[in-house]
């Protein structure tokens, strides 16, 4: 620790206090709430300003930041010291109090803009520059003038906008989960999952891609961050593929596609689906279920995808050996934790305790473990780690505040929402289209919990009045919002592959959309079929329902990549068009027929996949097999 320089050995203290006081926070809360928003803060801009001026090219630059650094911090000082005073003087700031608030919200952009990028900045700069010109406009988009103080204050020390529901779900929910999912990083889970996708993955030609599928789906449990799994996982598996067969755009596209999932996969779903449960006022544990069934059947439809690829590249079967030990030594690093996760969630735990709890079982479960018990300074540089992305997930959510307070203020909301109402015409399907859209876009330019955030503020209001539950509302937009970081032309985890593979990233882009689509469908699915929302009132359309989904998505993928237990002729391609269309048709309309004639009906279409896929196998040529 010698060699460690001030500003590294700020950084330090500054992370490991921060996670001590979040841990302590999450069993009990010695502050108002607005007070622990404030503390918060702070840790926030501590945690952003140093690490990026630690890494800062110029000394300029460098001791720019730590300025700004300061300045924040007495802002947040002065915010602590007059919360009473500010709270009773919403939109009514003295001298000190303006200047506070215009420093706050300064560095909370310049903070976005270190971590995010410009794209999240300007969304923001648009909407808040409405605030304050908007008066300007004729039309419906027209509000009243707002002072300058007035409007500051909103958005800042008036104890709104950069403060309340998005600080809170920053500080009370999304924090520790993701300190967790940094401390799970350094008992080398991930050799683990690599090891229980071999499982899968042994016997099939598409073993090595379904290897990266099973594995992203696992540490998707705990991470909720599509590029983060990129990261941990491809080191590993894109050897694994490139091998077998697939080419480097391909493999990386394979990457890609599985590792976005990860924010579809209970129990940590990232930011968005925090902010989901508390916009929907109902317990996280909520959120989770809902997402159970449409996850597995994401990932099945991947899982299918990439065997199918295979197929048609007829690739070999690579056995690859696994490490039984290994898997008995360190799986209850994974499961103990993951347990005590659901069951916790399940019985509405909060999700800051929860999370607490879980890295606790980590740690001893961790250290009890040798071949996985990490070093002092290993595990200091993980929380440390940890810190600093929960900040920079805190900054964005911060300014995502900063929006929504717009929003509300001048009724931009409402306006949008019935904007878009009368171009959907009243029908739902071209609002869900319009909001498919917008979240694609937003989801291409800001990170996803920003994108789902927007998407949730301003479309759920239309969607809602034309009858769509507001459970299943939140999940359309919060799929969109995720399957955008694998849409070209942006897509994060795309271009966090290539950087791994070393590919091309517009064909890594084509590859991971192709496998990703069956991500366009499940919402939609999910909109029309309550079998999402666990509603078995109709049983028989119920369960003919899942039968379809599979059968649909089997025979998409089958499309996709023209091939099922060999490659496609032009007879093929017809059957899997018919029950692709039979299969979503029935579950989107399948209510209307009596259950009698669905179950027929549903039986048909299986019948009709089966003769195709039996009548594939027939003329399969017998596949070879190779050791890694």
């Amino acid at each position: 620790m010698k060699n460690v320089s001030l500003p590294k050995a700020v950084l330090t203290v500054g992370g490991l206090a921060m996670v001590v006081y979040h841990a302590v926070a999450s069993q009990y809360l010695y502050f108002s709430q607005w007070e622990h928003q404030t503390i918060h803060f702070a840790f926030l801009f501590l945690m952003v300003f140093m690490s990026y001026a630690i890494k800062a090219k110029s000394r300029l630059a460098a001791v720019g930041l730590y300025l700004c650094l300061a300045a924040a911090l007495a802002c947040c000082v002065y915010v602590y010291g007059n919360i009473e005073e500010l709270e009773m003087s919403q939109g009514f700031p003295t001298r000190a109090a303006l200047l506070a608030g215009l420093c706050l919200i300064l560095a909370t952009a310049l903070g976005t803009w270190l971590c995010w990028g410009l794209p999240l900045l300007l969304v923001a700069v648009v909407f808040v520059a409405y605030f304050f010109f908007g008066h300007l406009l004729s039309g419906p988009l027209y509000h009243p003038a707002f002072g300058f103080d007035y409007v500051v204050s909103m958005l800042s020390v008036g104890l709104s906008g950069l403060y309340g529901l998005f600080m809170s779900i920053s500080a009370d929910q999304v924090f520790m989960f993701v300190v967790f999912g940094a401390l799970l990083g350094i008992f080398k889970v991930e050799g683990l999952l690599m090891e229980l996708g071999k499982i899968l993955g042994r016997r099939l030609r598409g073993g090595a891609g379904l290897t990266g599928v099973f594995s992203n789906s696992l540490i998707g449990m705990v991470s909720g961050a599509p590029v983060a799994n990129v990261a941990i996982t491809g080191p590993f598996v894109l050897p694994y593929m490139n091998k077998s067969g697939y080419s480097v755009d391909e493999a990386g596209g394979i990457l890609a596609c599985s590792a976005t999932g990860s924010q579809l996969m209970p129990p940590v779903m990232g930011a968005a689906a925090f902010m989901m449960a508390t916009f929907i006022g109902r317990p996280y544990a909520v959120v989770m279920l809902a997402a159970i069934l449409p996850a597995m059947l994401f990932y099945f439809a991947v899982a299918v995808g990439v065997q199918f690829l295979s197929v048609r590249k007829d690739l070999q079967i690579v056995h690859m050996d696994v490490d039984w030990a290994l898997i008995r030594r360190r799986l209850p690093v994974f499961v103990l934790p993951i347990g005590l996760i659901f069951a916790m969630l399940l019985m509405r735990y909060s999700p800051s305790n929860t999370a607490f709890w879980a890295s606790v079982v980590t740690l001893i479960t961790g250290f009890a473990i040798k071949d996985t018990r990490p070093g002092r300074r290993e595990l200091v540089r993980s929380l440390v780690s940890g810190a600093v992305t929960g900040a920079k997930i805190g900054i964005s959510l911060a300014l995502i505040g900063m929006v929504a307070q717009t929003l509300i203020s001048t009724g931009l909301g409402s306006k949008l929402a019935s904007l878009i109402h009368i171009l959907a015409g009243g029908q739902l399907f071209i609002a869900l289209l319009v909001t498919m859209v917008v979240a694609l876009i937003l989801g291409c330019a800001v990170p996803p919990a920003a994108a789902y955030a927007l998407c949730a503020i301003i479309i759920i209001p239309t969607l809602t009045p034309m009858g769509v539950d507001l459970l299943r509302a939140h999940m359309f937009c919060f799929y969109f919002s995720i399957i955008a970081a694998v849409t070209p032309p942006v897509g994060l985890a795309s271009l966090a592959a290539t950087g791994i593979s070393g590919g091309n990233y517009a064909l890594t882009s084509v590859h991971g959309f192709r496998l990703s689509l069956s991500g366009f469908i499940l919402p939609f699915l999910i909109i029309y079929n309550p079998l999402f929302s666990f509603d078995f009132s109709n049983a028989a359309w119920a369960a003919c329902s899942l039968v379809c989904i599979l059968t649909g998505l089997t025979s998409l993928d089958a499309l996709l990549y023209g091939a099922m237990a060999r490659p496609f002729t032009a007879r093929d391609y017809t059957l899997s068009a018919v029950v692709m269309l039979a299969s979503f048709w029935l579950t989107i309309w399948g209510a209307q027929l009596a259950p009698s004639v669905c179950v027929l009906v549903t039986l048909g279409v299986v019948a009709l996949l089966a003769a195709q896929w039996f009548r594939q196998v027939r003329g399969r040529p017998s596949v070879a097999l190779r050791t890694a």
